[in-house]
């Protein structure tokens, strides 16, 4: 009982400034109506968090503009469910890099004081654990995170925000996945937001080198680039029969969250369509970035040989200290040897579906599908 309420205050929405509910709220042309009592609960808990944040945000700003990156940082990207938390937690267990942790991203206008250790909330945070929905993976506050629920938080643009308007979900992934549509204030506002999550990363990492994963980021190099052009990336990839159904799980857990319904075969489309568009951009840009920028890795290489993989993955991208960073990887992998991972049944229709709108990218990845194009 006391995690599944504890769970409750996972929910990604309540670390928003009500500005920002209210104006999602607006733009969005309101909630559904079986989902209204969980915007009354995202409602109810913003005004109780309001003077967490107010007391939070004061010289948040100040911090943030003294900030800046001691080295380029390094993104971890992929589709969603294609193992990249798996090869974040793997990299970030030589505790070596710094990042955005999980309090950090659910509540970033106070996590700077909540990270005063000497605080009491800081204690009683650090005694909790939660369990992900999606893949049963466990973690607490200080887990790694994606730096997309800070930019949501802190503003109207991110791709998230589809995720939980789903009637919206085309517009936000169009914007904020592929950075197309956007006006040059909304871009500029967008880098802005991101810039400032990046800096209040690395104040809470107390300067370490920036370990960052975000499946959006995927069809994002070039702006990333354009932002931190000595920026390192490492791209991993896993069977697209897994990673289709494992993302419309991932999608039906997270409608818990969700302010708005859609039918399942909208569900399905989008998850489709989604793939298609990150991966054309993808490959697209990974053309255009010089030699040693981007590692590619194959999650299953990845799962049978995690050493040997990370250890050229260190190389193609130029980073050393892998004979220290791997005592970590050890220690990391030795901890996870009981985890079974999810398995789902895919019917045939939908094992057609994705023959047809994915059969070039089982190629380009050295996947064979059951029933080859003709």
């Amino acid at each position: 009982m006391i995690k599944k309420i504890t769970n409750q205050f996972l929910n990604p929405y309540l670390g928003l400034s009500a500005s920002n509910w209210f104006r999602l709220i607006i733009n969005n042309k309101g909630v559904d109506f079986s989902r209204v009592p969980l915007a009354l609960f995202v409602t109810a808990g913003l005004f109780l968090m309001a003077p967490f944040r107010l007391a939070g945000a004061i010289g948040r700003r100040s911090a943030i503009n003294s900030a800046n990156l001691s080295e380029p940082p390094i993104f971890i990207i992929g589709h969603w469910r294609s193992g990249t938390t798996h090869l974040h937690y793997l990299m970030s267990a030589s505790g070596r890099f710094g990042g955005i942790y999980q309090i950090d991203a659910v509540y970033p206008f106070f996590s700077l004081w909540i990270r005063n250790k000497r605080s009491l909330l800081n204690s009683l945070l650090a005694k909790l654990s939660f369990t992900r929905r999606m893949d049963n993976v466990t973690f607490d506050v200080d887990s790694p995170a994606e730096e997309e629920f800070s930019i949501a938080n802190a503003s109207p643009y991110s791709f998230f925000h589809g995720r939980v308007f789903r009637k919206h979900y085309r517009e936000y992934f169009k914007k904020f996945a592929l950075l197309e549509g956007l006006s040059e204030e909304e871009r500029a506002q967008w880098e802005r937001i991101y810039n400032d999550v990046m800096l209040q990363s690395s104040i809470c990492s107390e300067g370490k080198r920036l370990l960052l994963k975000n499946p959006y980021n995927t069809s994002r190099m070039k702006a990333l680039l354009s932002m931190y052009p000595e920026a390192k990336f490492v791209y991993i990839y896993r069977n697209p029969y897994d990673v289709y159904a494992s993302t419309i799980n991932l999608h039906k857990k997270a409608d818990c969250f969700a302010l708005q319904e859609v039918s399942q075969e909208t569900m399905q489309e989008n998850v489709l369509l989604d793939y298609k568009s990150i991966h054309d951009r993808f490959y697209e840009e990974i053309e255009q970035v010089p030699q040693g920028v981007c590692s590619c890795i194959k999650y299953e290489d990845l799962v049978e040989k995690p050493l040997e993989e990370m250890s050229r993955v260190y190389r193609e991208i130029g980073l050393d200290g892998f004979e220290t960073d791997s005592k970590g990887m050890i220690e990391y992998l030795e901890s996870v040897k009981g985890y079974t991972k999810n398995s789902f049944r895919l019917g045939d229709d939908e094992r057609r579906n994705i023959e047809k709108e994915w059969g070039k990218y089982f190629r380009l990845m050295g996947y064979e599908t059951k029933q080859e194009p003709t």
